[in-house]
């Protein structure tokens, strides 16, 4: 469809944390390079996911991995509310 030129998207939610699935996030990008917009959104309101001890940090470095790889292909992305933390000022 991408290329007959129809706008194309893929939504990448709920992600679940690696206690559940133990699987390498960027293979998937690699794999939906072609697409015009990138959603990300982690596993909301789940105990298994919660208990994963670093579970905010994990789904912050998704975030950052999924903007950075569409910010090197001009793909427009969304990172669903709630699923990154606000950085930090200073230390």
């Amino acid at each position: 469809m991408h290329d007959l030129g129809c706008k194309t998207w893929v939504s990448i939610e709920p992600y679940p944390t690696p206690n559940m699935v133990d699987q390498e996030y960027a293979p998937i990008l690699e794999a939906i390079g072609f697409v015009d917009k990138i959603i990300f959104g982690r596993l909301n309101y789940n105990v298994e996911a919660s208990s994963y001890k670093t579970h905010k940090e994990f789904f912050n470095g998704l975030a950052e991995q999924t903007i950075e790889f569409c910010q090197e292909r001009n793909i427009e992305y969304y990172i669903k509310k709630g699923t990154q933390l606000p950085k930090k000022e200073g230390v």
